[in-house]
């Protein structure tokens, strides 16, 4: 039985290899970190792009965040410095109810994306 192994990198980092995995990702999404200490990135993304450098940069950052323990997810929920936060869909968007209030997956006013973003230029 043939079987196709995911295309897949390595990014460097201190502690070891990050595997960086492309994958088919949801509409609007470019890229996750996962629990596992693995990257997804959206196939759409041109490896050695600016996009797809960013995207590796902000998922490195929530790696450190979740290697440090001062981040974690589920699939209902968020936690930051050990404070869990919940996801819920509310008019048919995803969104979390964190410390800085309710916004969208993903917005700039999560702490935990604040952080990730700035990451983006270093």
């Amino acid at each position: 039985m043939a079987f196709k192994l995911p295309n897949r990198r390595h990014v460097s980092k201190s502690s070891g290899e990050i595997p960086v995995f492309r994958k088919q990702l949801d509409d609007g999404v470019i890229a996750e970190a996962n629990n596992d200490g693995s990257i997804y990135i959206s196939r759409s993304v041109k490896p050695g792009s600016k996009l797809y450098n960013r995207a590796i940069k902000h998922e490195m950052k929530h790696i450190e965040q979740m290697e440090t323990g001062k981040a974690n997810y589920g699939d209902e929920w968020v936690s930051w410095n050990d404070n869990i936060y919940f996801r819920k869909e509310v008019n048919g968007e995803n969104v979390i109810d964190g410390p800085n209030g309710r916004w969208p997956e993903g917005h700039p006013n999560h702490p935990w994306e604040a952080e990730a973003i700035k990451a983006e230029k270093e």
